[in-house]
């Protein structure tokens, strides 16, 4: 656990989100209390379509247990902690619940000896799905009948969720992004994504997927202030079984993303030589 520190603590200080760059303008679509406030807590609203409305700038919540023992350094460094699945997607599970192939196993043992050198993120490259909606950075989604678009800050990237019923990509070409297709449950948006790259990490500790891995969220927002992804990773190559954890978001009322390029003025890759 202790490999992760330096790595996790590089990626830390480099996400430290920063708002209120913009000048506020008040979301009219945000139902507020007496004093202007927005009212987080009020039922989540819907769509001109009548479907939930996902719609907003969000950050994952940061989470006091996400750090591993032997990694506390990264905490008393960059002055907060991450959020839940950022260091580690199997917190909280059962061994036999996370057990990997021997080939991941492998792969997970060498990253873990590099001490976090090789993570792509370090290198300034997107960490890709499911890792980057973990990540301390916001992003915005914008919600059409047909699309749904995610904005990251992180880099910069974005992503499509297509919801026009189109079949997913056969034989895709791996991506960072991968390729993702969503459909309506009732309340909840269920996103399928294909063609994702196996150079990216599942997480700052450094466990892998292959390029077979089918991902699936599943978008639930539960209040106006609260969004719930739960994530399914299946990756017969990778993982005995599908591993499943939820990641939470709160809402950033009346703000907005700003850009941010790991690569500008980086000064840390000369260190991982």
């Amino acid at each position: 656990m202790k490999s992760i520190a330096a790595a996790t603590a590089v990626l830390l200080i480099c996400a430290a989100p920063s708002f209120a760059q913009w000048a506020k303008v008040p979301d009219a679509s945000l139902p507020r209390t007496r004093d202007g406030k927005p009212n987080l807590s009020a039922p989540a609203p819907k769509a001109q379509d009548g479907k939930p409305d996902l719609s907003g700038m969000w950050t994952p919540e940061l989470d006091p247990n996400a750090l591993p023992p032997g990694a506390t350094t990264v905490e008393s460094i960059t002055g907060f902690v991450p959020p839940r699945y950022f260091v580690d997607i199997t917190t909280g599970m059962k061994p036999e619940d996370a057990a990997m192939t021997p080939w991941a196993a492998d792969l997970f043992t060498q990253r873990q000896g590099a001490r976090g050198k090789n993570d792509p993120a370090a290198h300034c490259q997107p960490p890709g799905v499911p890792a980057i909606s973990a990540a301390p950075l916001p992003y915005k989604i914008i919600q059409t009948p047909k699309m749904v678009l995610i904005l990251y800050e992180g880099e910069s990237v974005f992503r499509q969720i297509f919801l026009d019923a189109r079949r997913p990509v056969e034989d895709p070409q791996p991506r960072f992004m991968g390729y993702s297709t969503g459909k309506w449950e009732g309340e909840t948006l269920v996103v399928n994504t294909v063609g994702l790259t196996d150079k990216t990490w599942l997480d700052a500790l450094g466990h892998p997927h292959s390029d077979a891995l089918h991902l699936v969220e599943r978008f639930r927002r539960t209040t106006v202030g609260n969004l719930e992804i739960e994530v399914t990773i299946d990756d017969p190559k990778a993982y005995v079984k599908p591993l499943k954890y939820t990641l939470k978001a709160s809402l950033v009322p009346d703000e907005d993303l700003l850009e941010y390029f790991c690569a500008e003025n980086e000064k840390d890759v000369q260190h991982f030589q």
